[in-house]
């Protein structure tokens, strides 16, 4: 992937972030776009977020380990559209810190998400599934009202079997009550629909065989489409 330039944005270091701003209740919007939109976005955006850095650095390197219970009862539900499902996961940042994360969505479609510092899972019963790995490159509107994150380079590994998939972007506004977003509006003046994408359930769909997902094939479609029949137009990127 090209590197792309952060200089026209203000920074905002991490360890300056209340931590409030790592918004653990919130509303997400997601959304999937190819990789050559990048650059068109960072100029849309330049005036409205500043850029996160972590000691001086933009891209954040993250490994996520997903558990589930020995049936997928996470997975289950989410692939059967239950209202309120949970996903536990360890994360590993660029740092080297490691967090046990639960996050759960509700059936008002507002996410929670509780974190430990913790480098194994806090919660008996639990098989490791998958591991996805990607670049963020985080933003906060300027009225610290949101939390913009745009994830590269995604990688899935479950047991011998890999998947890579650095063609697409996934894009997601995390926002307090709702709030107004300029990025949901460039989004809208783009013609770019919202998508839900889930990197758990995506990652084991296609690298689980036999496994139930129906009513994941739309989200296999979509990469898909970014992967092999994109063109380049003025209203999709």
């Amino acid at each position: 992937m090209n590197e792309f330039s952060f200089s026209r944005f203000e920074t905002v270091s991490f360890l300056d972030l209340n931590p409030q701003l790592l918004f653990s209740e919130r509303t997400d919007t997601k959304f999937l776009f190819h990789y050559t939109g990048l650059e068109e976005l960072l100029a849309s955006i330049g005036d409205d977020y500043a850029v996160m850095e972590n000691k001086g650095v933009v891209l954040q390197d993250y490994t996520t380990h997903y558990f589930d219970t020995p049936d997928l009862a996470f997975y289950l539900s989410h692939h059967n559209q239950h209202g309120n499902r949970k996903k536990m996961r360890i994360r590993n940042y660029s740092d080297g810190s490691s967090f046990f994360e639960i996050k759960e969505k509700t059936n008002k479609g507002i996410t929670l998400k509780q974190r430990t510092l913790s480098s194994v899972p806090l919660v008996s019963g639990l098989e490791h599934q998958i591991e996805v790995r990607y670049q963020r490159i985080t933003f906060y509107s300027k009225s610290f009202n949101e939390k913009l994150t745009l994830d590269i380079e995604l990688s899935f590994k479950k047991g011998d079997l890999e998947l890579w998939c650095d063609e697409f972007i996934v894009a997601e506004s995390k926002r307090v009550n709702g709030q107004y977003s300029p990025f949901l509006k460039l989004m809208r003046d783009k013609r770019i629909s919202k998508s839900s994408f889930s990197k758990y359930c995506y990652g084991m769909a296609i690298l689980t065989p036999g496994l139930k997902m129906n009513n994941f094939k739309y989200m296999i479609q979509k990469t898909h489409k970014l992967k092999n029949d994109y063109a380049v137009s003025t209203t999709n990127w």
